[in-house]
């Protein structure tokens, strides 16, 4: 409970003694966990599994990322959404990075996802990701959620938890 207080708080006393906007505090409750989402999978294999069917669009999943878009900026502009690029790495190697793979550029798509972080009406909260969360372009996330693609076959994850590893 204190590291999840903490968290909630920590980026008001980094902006000062001014008050936190309600609707950022709501979201961060709901959104924020303390504790790592079990069932962590790479991003290739929930995007395989998806288009199988072998896993529904309803069904819950959690990945590790990191928040990057290579060579574009990661982050949607004043909404509660970014891209994210795997983060298990081949045989689970902790510096691995897709974007100078020599493999995963081969199709780089199936290594990335945009994260959003859905309203009331499904679409993305009008907060910034960066505002909301205390994010960073390298950030290192888990995220839990649902996925499907877009029409032009983009992979969106549609968030329910973020656990951010610092």
């Amino acid at each position: 409970m204190c590291n999840r207080l903490a968290l909630l708080l920590l980026p008001a006393l980094l902006a000062g003694c001014g008050q936190t906007d309600p609707q950022i505090t709501a979201a961060r409750e709901k959104f924020l966990v303390t504790a790592v989402p079990a069932g962590e999978r790479p991003i290739p294999d929930v995007q395989k599994d998806l288009r199988e069917a072998k896993l529904k669009e309803t069904d819950v999943f959690s990945v590790r990322a990191r928040i990057d878009a290579g060579e574009f900026p990661p982050f949607g502009e004043g909404q509660a959404a970014f891209m994210i690029t795997d983060a298990a790495g081949h045989d689970g190697e902790k510096a691995h990075n897709p974007h100078d793979c020599p493999f995963c550029k081969r199709d780089i798509n199936s290594v990335m996802a945009r994260v959003e972080f859905p309203g009331t009406d499904g679409k993305p909260l009008k907060i910034d990701s960066r505002q909301l969360f205390d994010l960073k372009e390298s950030d290192l996330v888990v995220v839990q959620g649902t996925g499907r693609f877009n029409e032009d076959g983009s992979f969106i994850i549609t968030a329910s938890k973020i656990f951010l590893k610092r």
